[in-house]
């Protein structure tokens, strides 16, 4: 391979890396969901000896290939909470999430509690996609943000309590739970900054 002289060559070049990677990403989730189908329960799409046996051949083949294994490993977590989260959706029905929000961040804790972040983690981020009620987002952001941070993944919580806390300016007024929760979030958002 010559060496790009510009900018603009090198931006070219990765853009055709990122398709190839998103055609590869495509075809992953293909055989992600044909797996899922012949999973029983839940638990054996959270699997986390097979995350972890993943990771481990993933940072090998960075280091073989040259790449550095801390950024594979991340890669690849993120890739796998979204497969795992896909995965999940089929199981339970995507329509059943959506419904009852309630229910999702009461599961999430529960994960959380059990030390299972990294679907935790996923559910959470889930959750502030589909619900527009101002307590259940902040205490879902509340939550996230403590488990991005105990993840080290201070720059990720930054962003969703932000946001949280965004939303709120924009509140007519809350009651003293959710200022409560809200002062939480604020807490835990000055700790990242």
């Amino acid at each position: 391979m010559t060496e790009p002289d510009r900018l603009a060559e090198v931006r070219s070049q990765i853009d055709a890396i990122d398709r190839r990677i998103v055609a590869l990403l495509a075809e992953r989730q293909q055989w992600v969901l044909r797996a899922g189908s012949l999973k029983t329960d839940e638990a054996a799409v959270r699997a986390p000896a097979r995350v972890e046996q993943v990771i481990a051949k993933v940072r090998l083949l960075a280091s073989e290939a040259g790449a550095s294994p801390e950024v594979v490993e991340s890669a690849y977590r993120a890739l796998i909470s979204a497969y795992v989260s896909l995965e999940l959706d089929a199981h339970r029905g995507a329509a059943s999430r959506s419904e009852n929000p309630e229910l999702l961040l009461q599961r999430a804790l529960s994960l959380a509690d059990q030390g299972d972040a990294l679907v935790a983690t996923s559910e959470l981020s889930q959750l502030l996609e589909i619900t527009s009620d101002l307590p259940l987002r902040l205490r879902a952001a509340s939550a996230l943000g403590e488990l991005l941070i105990a993840s080290a993944r201070a720059a990720e919580a930054e962003i969703v309590l932000a946001a949280a806390v965004t939303a709120a300016d924009g509140a007519e007024e809350l009651d003293d739970v959710d200022q409560a929760e809200l002062e939480r979030v604020i807490e835990l958002l000055n700790r990242v900054r």
